[in-house]
Formats: C-alpha cells, sequence, structure tokens
C-alpha cells in the first residue's frame, strides 16, 4: 500500500533534509563562544551580558571532594576548635604484605618486613583541610592506666591532650585516622605506634 504524505509532512521533511546537508559542510572551524558566557561557566571574569547563556543554564564545574568518603590515615597539623576544623597531611598506613613489599622496594637488600608490622608511605606532603561534624567522635590512646586502652574526649579537651607535644611539623607524634562523610570527618582515633 502506498502512503501518500500530506504538504505539511513534505515541508518538514524538506526542511529537515536541508538541515542535515548544511551539516556536512567543510568547514570545521568551531564556533566562537560568548565571552560573557564563558566567564559565567568558568566563575571568573565579568558578569555575563545580555546575550550570554542564562545564568540558571550554565552549571558551575563538579569539583572533587578534599577527601573521599571512608576511613584514612593522617598526620595532623592544625587544629582550630573554634572553625571546628581540621588541617591534615594524608598517609599511607600499611601492614601485613602490602608494608613487606613496600619496605623491601624502600630497603633494597633487607630480607624482613618493616619493624612492627607497619609502614608509613607519604609520598604527597599535601596539607588538606576539613570541618568537623557536631556529633564527630574523638578517641585517643590512654595509657595512664598501665595498660593500653582509647578513652574518648570532646574536641574542647584536644588541644590540652596536644599541648604535651614539642613542636615540630605535625602537632602529635602519632598518626590519626579520620572518618569522612559528605566532606565532614565525623570520627578522630589516634594510632597507637610501638
Amino acid at each position: 500500500m502506498v502512503r501518500l504524505l500530506s504538504r505539511g509532512s513534505l515541508v518538514s521533511l524538506a526542511a529537515f533534509g536541508a538541515l542535515g546537508i548544511a551539516g556536512c559542510g567543510k568547514d570545521t572551524t568551531p564556533p566562537t563562544p560568548n565571552p560573557g558566557a564563558v566567564a559565567a561557566s568558568a566563575g571568573i571574569g565579568a558578569a555575563p551580558s545580555d546575550a550570554a547563556v542564562p545564568a540558571s543554564s550554565v552549571s558551575a564545574p563538579a569539583s572533587a571532594p578534599v577527601l573521599a568518603d571512608g576511613r584514612h590515615a593522617a598526620y595532623l597539623t592544625h587544629l582550630d576548635v573554634g572553625k571546628k576544623t581540621l588541617s591534615f597531611d594524608k598517609v599511607e598506613f600499611l601492614t601485613g604484605d602490602a608494608a613487606k613489599k613496600a619496605y623491601l622496594k624502600q630497603n633494597p637488600g633487607e630480607t624482613d618486613g618493616p619493624p612492627n608490622d607497619y609502614l608509613i608511605v607519604n609520598d604527597n606532603r599535601l596539607v588538606r583541610t576539613l570541618p568537623i561534624a557536631d556529633a564527630a567522635t574523638i578517641e585517643i590512646v590512654d595509657t595512664s592506666s598501665g595498660s593500653l586502652s582509647s578513652k574518648k574526649i570532646t574536641l574542647s579537651a584536644l588541644p590540652a591532650y596536644f599541648a604535651a607535644e614539642k613542636g615540630g611539623k605535625y602537632i602529635w607524634h602519632d598518626p590519626f585516622w579520620l572518618t569522612v562523610k559528605n566532606g565532614q570527618i565525623r570520627k578522630i582515633e589516634e594510632q597507637f605506634l610501638p
């Protein structure tokens, strides 16, 4: 059965064909963007002109989080109790086979793994800062009873704990485990080192 097209359908088909042919030209020069729209999308420069893309249609580039959700080992570099922020140098805390493999790579000719079966690797000295959640828990190593245990303390008590450290690059000699969720530190746990 042959089907006839209406005059309107033929006009639409002709317009569609013309667009397709026009798009097959040899001019490969990219279109010149509106400078205001570029400045608006990059978040820099002057305000976009009237001809620019409306701000509601321009999305800011997604930025990577300071630290992914999870549990990370770090040396603490600065604590601001008033602002509830913590700055730190993230490290890798390796144990077992991973520690032995990294240790032997760093120390050619050795046959045993690292002392005490752990190795701290710091290949990147980037200092990061994150806010501390209101409900964050803080655990420190407690040896006051003669045995090793952990002790919960408040954020306001943490500076007094750190006061025993006599300067240096970090505010405490042992690394801490930071549990991060949605860009906030939810738990701060001191790692005991023998």
